[in-house]
């Protein structure tokens, strides 16, 4: 819609505020979840392009994400939206960025749940910098977004430091762009008391073209491990055509591989938010997950069975994976 299209361009170039950019009206109330769930986002970044050290990311030349998104951004989507209370991940790969969030989110511990944090695993200071977070209850895990060690994944410090995350009971969220789902299975099976979060749908390019049936194997074989989730996330950032489809069909066949693989009790959901909006609106990301996890478009007969999942998916899962019970 040409209006839409005016609106994201006006707030790229400052004349909006942040979170008007691309916004749309809720779907219709048919297209959401019976009940009233508290909804848990358990993907979305905060950051200040504003501080004096700058930011690790995004970097100053991504015109859509460059610029300050802070919690009364989120807090502006959050109520429009109806999201109750959310989980950071941290995108930053500098140490004291973890206590810069902590800090940032303390006054507001109903709507900002959880930090996922970003500390160098492999390293000799790894071990103190986890001691020193982790007094923290909010502090409750960590992702991979860049291999450690690089090359040399499996290293007897990479493996010491996610023993660590392990033993402290802590989770591991992984990014599959610098990895693969086999090693995050190879990593479940050795550490089966770290409970794994594999992110945004396992990473798979989505296209109109059938599904990659080697991703579909690796994702049932990470589904095995019992200590592995799966993120149903970051839904625009997959798709791999543009623009960025927003019918509900387009996602459907990788939510049923996904679901059937991991069932009702190892699927959260995250937005991935603000990176969203590269795509498309915050609405339009929700109304499409919410459409498909109800009882109709699941063909589930027992309406009961379809309210308990999207409970899980949207509240309970993330609940239980993080420690937030």
């Amino acid at each position: 819609m040409p209006s839409k299209v005016a609106c994201c361009l006006l707030a790229v170039a400052g004349a909006l505020p942040f979170s008007s950019c691309c916004t749309q009206a809720p779907l219709p109330i048919e297209e959401e979840p019976s009940d009233q769930v508290q909804i848990i986002d358990t993907h979305i970044h905060l950051y200040d392009t504003n501080r004096s050290e700058g930011v690790d990311w995004p970097p100053a030349t991504d015109k859509v994400l460059y610029r300050p998104v802070l919690t009364e951004h989120f807090d502006e989507v959050a109520d429009r939206e109806g999201i109750a209370s959310t989980v950071i991940v941290e995108a930053s790969s500098r140490a004291e960025d973890n206590q810069w969030m902590l800090d940032l989110v303390k006054d507001n511990p109903d709507r900002y749940l959880a930090l996922v944090g970003n500390l160098p695993i492999g390293t000799d200071e790894f071990a103190a910098l986890l001691d020193r977070f982790s007094k923290d209850s909010r502090f409750v895990g960590l992702r991979m977004r860049s291999r450690p060690g690089g090359d040399a994944f499996f290293s007897d410090a990479v493996w010491r430091d996610l023993g660590l995350l392990a033993e402290k009971g802590m989770t591991l969220d992984v990014l599959i762009h610098n990895f693969t789902i086999d090693e995050v299975t190879e990593v479940a099976e050795r550490l089966p008391d770290l409970k794994i979060m594999i992110n945004h749908l396992g990473g798979l390019s989505i296209t109109e073209d059938p599904l990659d049936p080697e991703w579909k194997e690796s994702m049932e074989k990470a589904a095995q491990c019992e200590n592995v989730y799966c993120k149903v996330s970051g839904i625009f950032q997959r798709a791999g055509v543009k623009p960025v489809p927003k019918e509900r069909s387009f996602y459907s066949p990788v939510f049923k591989i996904v679901f059937d693989a991991f069932g009702e009790d190892r699927i959260v959901y995250g937005s991935n938010w603000p990176v969203t909006d590269r795509g498309g609106s915050y609405s339009e990301q929700l109304g499409i997950i919410r459409g498909y996890f109800n009882p109709p478009v699941m063909r589930l007969d027992d309406s009961e069975r379809g309210e308990r999942i999207a409970k899980k998916l949207f509240r309970e899962n993330a609940l239980r994976f993080y420690g937030l019970e």
